[in-house]
Formats: structure tokens, sequence, C-alpha cells
């Protein structure tokens, strides 16, 4: 089971109506990959880790990213 962070909980649902189910389904996605990706937050955005930064995203006003 992948650990959760809640600070990104937290972040996913102040988000815009529109981008929660896009995070989520980006979350579990990325913990899909792997058991040992870690969550943490840098630079005010959910980070995903694995031996180092992985991957993130974001959302927006009127959009939502995802960046390696």
């Amino acid at each position: 089971m992948p650990k959760k962070d809640a600070r990104i909980d937290a972040y996913i649902a102040k988000s815009a109506p529109f981008a929660q189910p896009i995070l989520k389904h980006l979350r579990a996605a990325i913990h899909a990959a792997s058991r040992d990706i870690e969550e943490n937050v840098k630079w005010g955005m959910p980070s995903f880790e694995y031996k180092g930064l992985l991957c993130g995203f974001a959302a927006f006003k009127a959009h939502a990213t995802f960046g390696f």
C-alpha cells in the first residue's frame, strides 16, 4: 500500500472541481507504477519521489499540469 500524504489530499480537495478527478487519476496511476514511490510537497505542489524527484502535478484556475 502506498504511503499517502495528507497534504496532497488537502491540495486536491481545494483544487478547482474540474481538476479534482484528473489529479486523483494521476495520483492513482503514479502509485500503480510502484509501491516505493513516496509523496511529498515541493514548491507548493504535489511531487512524487523514487530515488529522487520522479514527477509532479498541479492545478490552476483553468488547467492542470503534469510533468516529469
